[in-house]
């Protein structure tokens, strides 16, 4: 690494046979390059005597994540650096994999910093073997604790042949990110797995290939030769996706430029990072707008009624405290669905498990939904003997309620909501029908999504676009199915099934 001397290293370390992170590559000017590399990669490496298990090399992203200095570090074990309930699990590993009775092994271990919580961290241990050198342990320590991203991952490819060594191909390979080496004419020299996942065929391809496959209208791709980005850019076939990319110059030493000019392109997909950051932006002014009238009108009925010389007569007093249980009842609905989207919005979260009889919930919910929705006729339709279904009974209820609200919301005063629910082949399955507007059926595979609303219904109801997001979830979380399509005669149905108890 920059300014390091070869020849400290062995002095410092435990052994005069201890390897360096570049003891196979015999030029200095091919020395001097890997070691810029490795300095400059995020993750903190550590180069392992495989006999003692002690430290003989480490990296400049070692000293930051250890905040110790080189020279603390070198002749002592690894395993003195984390958690000290982990150091003999650790030891370990490192013994197994130096008697070759392990390939590879990832411990999930701490730090504790001078200040602040603990630090969680990944290290990856491998073996590496290098061409004339001795054998070594390589470790490989990523702070997980917020998933920062790679800054700064390479300095110098210089050649092809280089590349191809041993100790910095199984660096590279370790990389999450995709990282391409250009030369100066933009053909890629290398270019690691994660590259060649993200963009197919770029080992034979270049920056110029990359670049046509974004649209940048005003040219703010970063350049080759100089450290630029990261930038954020659209493909051109497929808009919702995006591509982060950023340049570092390759350099071999302080202020020293590689020969051939080459260049370090780090390449991400930040797709779900924007989509959900435009989730969170459109899930904020939804949620704003649902909050406004519930609040305000608790809020200005609480208010009149605390008056201590209030002229209200009784009739008036009566609708100002039905309305705000009204929207009390809407509020809490509303943090119900919230609440059940945090939790399962990426098809994760537990689930409690338990026998549930559906035909029992179904008359207690119609009825709590009758003196909500007083213009709506509900028609139960419920077959006798059906079977327990293994699921959570709270959120099947939610799922119910959130279905005929739904369809008392849509299909207006004086509509009809049938509930049905009939045994099917080892499931369930309850249909929630109205005989409202109804929806297009190309409409249908979008209706689960979140904030989705029908256009054509759009604007004859309130509503935040979360209750049929939030029964999908709770659905496909319980093992069952959900569905929803336009009836022939008018209306809409929506319905799900859920598995039958095994007994």
């Amino acid at each position: 690494m920059p300014n390091r001397d070869p020849g400290a290293l062995t002095a410092s370390a435990a052994t005069d046979d201890a390897p360096s992170l570049t003891s196979a590559l015999p030029p200095r000017h091919d020395r001097d390059l890997a070691e810029a590399i490795l300095d400059a990669v995020v993750e903190a490496i550590v180069v392992l005597d495989p006999a003692s298990g002690r430290i003989v090399d480490v990296n400049r992203g070692a000293e930051v994540l250890f905040a110790r200095g080189r020279d603390t570090m070198f002749g002592r074990s690894f395993a003195d650096l984390v958690r000290p309930t982990d150091a003999a699990r650790l030891a370990g590993f490192i013994d197994h994999i130096a008697a070759g009775r392990r390939n590879a092994a990832t411990v999930m271990t701490e730090i504790q910093p001078a200040s602040g919580p603990p630090l969680s961290l990944e290290v990856v241990l491998q073996p590496l073997a290098t061409e004339g050198g001795p054998p070594a342990i390589i470790a490989i320590a990523r702070d997980v604790t917020d998933r920062i991203e790679v800054q700064v991952r390479l300095q110098r490819l210089a050649q092809a042949e280089h590349a191809r060594a041993a100790e910095l191909n199984a660096v590279i390979r370790a990389m999450g990110e995709a990282v391409v080496v250009c030369g100066a004419d933009g053909r890629t020299v290398l270019a690691n797995p994660a590259a060649e996942r993200l963009l197919p065929d770029i080992a034979s391809q270049s920056y110029d290939d990359v670049l046509g496959l974004l649209n940048d209208p005003n040219r703010l791709a970063p350049k080759l030769g100089a450290r630029e980005g990261p930038v954020e850019l659209a493909m051109r076939e497929d808009p919702d996706r995006w591509f982060e990319l950023t340049t570092y110059p390759v350099t071999v030493g302080i202020g020293l430029a590689a020969a051939g000019d080459e260049t370090i392109l780090v390449v991400r997909d930040v797709t779900d990072a924007r989509r959900r950051e435009a989730i969170r932006e459109t899930f904020i002014g939804v949620l704003s707008h649902e909050l406004r009238t519930p609040v305000t009108t608790i809020f200005g009925g609480a208010k009149l009624l605390a008056r201590e010389q209030s002229t209200l007569d009784e009739e008036t007093r009566r609708g100002i405290f039905r309305d705000i249980y009204d929207e009390a009842e809407r509020l809490q609905r509303l943090v119900e669905d919230v609440v059940a989207m945090n939790r399962f919005s990426d098809e994760g979260g537990e689930i409690g498990w338990e026998p549930v009889l559906v035909q029992r919930l179904l008359p207690t919910v119609a009825r709590s939904e009758e003196s909500r929705w007083p213009g709506i006729t509900y028609v139960l339709d419920v077959g006798s003997g059906l079977p327990t279904v293994l699921a959570d009974p709270t959120y099947v209820e939610q799922v119910i309620r959130n279905l005929l609200s739904n369809a008392a919301k849509y299909g207006g005063a004086g509509s009809t909501v049938t509930i049905s629910a009939t045994a099917g082949d080892d499931e369930v399955i309850v249909r929630v029908m109205d005989d409202g507007p109804g929806f297009p059926e190309e409409e249908t595979n979008r209706l689960f999504e979140l904030f989705y609303r029908a256009p054509g219904t759009a604007g004859t109801a309130s509503g935040a676009g979360i209750g049929l997001f939030v029964c999908a979830r709770l659905i496909r979380a319980m093992g069952g199915r959900i569905w929803a399509s336009p009836r022939p005669e008018g209306g809409a149905e929506f319905g799900f099934a859920l598995r039958e108890l095994d007994e």
